[in-house]
């Protein structure tokens, strides 16, 4: 038995963090209906190829048209039926559509209903808009350096979009387990910058606990990326004394070792820039595979930079069986999907359907609320489903 194989899911979110989250919970048994808009599919199943793909198997899709009353009975029927409602509408939208949170309650008092917005439900910011970017910028995020020497620079994933999904799916299990003991529902007010806050309180514990101005305790020449000789990237993660010394002795700089200046964190703290000047001159005097040969994993951290395809390939990751291919229908083919990323030993993750097509099983879901093929037929005629 999956974990929530007993919990319904009402979705009506279509970027990433509504998404994610619920792909968490379905990955975990959750029985997950996308409401999309009809009329025609959302820009976000093509906007990134793929992504729609990746977050949205175990899911069934239904088009519904929440600007029309009718449409908006047929969501409140949904909610009636539902132990959990996702959504990810500007603050205000959703009650103007007849499924805010007070509408909601009302149809269905075990109703957790999860908002997820760029700023939250209150707050100066309530109304303002924005993307991943803005979000590290105003969190103190994109102020802080991954290198030293180098500026600080913008993520490659969305993280902020992928903290805030996940924070949700947390928060949604933690009131699942609360009504298992009281019988209530609650609202959950899941803010995307209140999750880069979380996030950027760990880079500052000098000011929130000694109040003091944060300083650059994280970077270190020990804990960086360098250049080889072919031009590849390594990255050496070798802070911790032992794991200095040992990287030392694999590549023959025992003058490194009975150097003063690096002879503990304390003296390598007040010469990094010696340092990392050194290290950039020891890691350039080699290829990326003889850097392989010389460095023993066990004893040393150390990992080549690689790219997507090379990460997606790795033997490791083959071994731990999380990308699995499937069926993804006629218009897919065989693809692959990234599994749940956690192994459990009460049950197997598995895929058990692949991503819908827009609308897929809306005639499906509205036979389960009553609806005749008749009054199916003249939805669509009239453009409500």
């Amino acid at each position: 038995m999956l974990p929530f194989e007993d919990i319904t899911i009402l979705d009506f979110s279509q970027r990433l963090p509504g998404p994610y989250c619920s792909a968490i919970l379905a990955d975990l048994g959750a029985d997950v209906l996308m409401v999309e808009r009809a009329g025609f599919p959302p820009e976000t199943r093509k906007v990134f190829p793929g992504l729609f793909e990746l977050v949205n198997r175990n899911k069934k899709s239904m088009t519904l048209n929440l600007k029309n009353p009718e449409g908006q009975s047929i969501a409140q029927g949904l909610i009636g039926r539902a132990d959990v409602l996702i959504e990810e509408f500007r603050p205000g939208v959703a009650e103007r559509l007849g499924i805010g949170y007070d509408r909601a309650r009302e149809i269905n008092n075990r109703i957790i209903y999860c908002s997820i917005s760029g700023f939250g439900q209150s707050g100066p910011y309530r109304d303002r808009v924005g993307h991943d970017v803005n979000y590290l910028s105003l969190s103190g995020i994109l102020s802080i350096p991954g290198q030293p020497e180098k500026p600080p620079s913008r993520p490659g994933i969305p993280l902020v979009d992928l903290a805030s999904g996940m924070f949700a799916a947390i928060s949604i299990m933690a009131s699942i387990r609360r009504r298992e003991k009281n019988g209530e529902g609650e609202r959950i007010d899941v803010s995307m910058f209140d999750a880069m806050i979380s996030w950027m309180s760990t880079r500052a514990g000098r000011t929130l606990v000694y109040g003091e101005e944060a300083g650059d305790e994280h970077l270190s020449p020990l804990n960086n990326v360098y250049e080889t000789k072919d031009g590849k990237k390594i990255s050496l993660g070798i802070l911790e004394q032992h794991f200095w010394e040992n990287f030392c002795r694999s590549i023959g700089q025992g003058e490194l070792l009975r150097d003063p200046r690096f002879s503990n964190p304390a003296e390598r703290k007040g010469h990094e820039k010696i340092l990392l000047d050194k290290l950039r001159e020891v890691v350039s005097s080699r290829t990326l595979s003889e850097w392989e040969e010389i460095l023993d994993w066990r004893q040393v951290p150390y990992a080549p930079v690689r790219d997507m395809v090379e990460a997606l390939e790795d033997p490791h990751v083959k071994a731990r069986g999380i990308v699995e291919e499937i069926n993804g229908g006629e218009a897919l083919g065989t693809i692959r999907e990234v599994l749940f990323p956690v192994g459990f030993s009460g049950f197997d993750r598995a895929i058990r359907r692949p991503p819908p097509k827009w609308g897929q099983h809306t005639e499906e879901v509205l036979r389960g609320l009553g609806f005749t093929d008749e009054q199916i037929l003249s939805l669509k005629e009239r453009g409500v489903i």
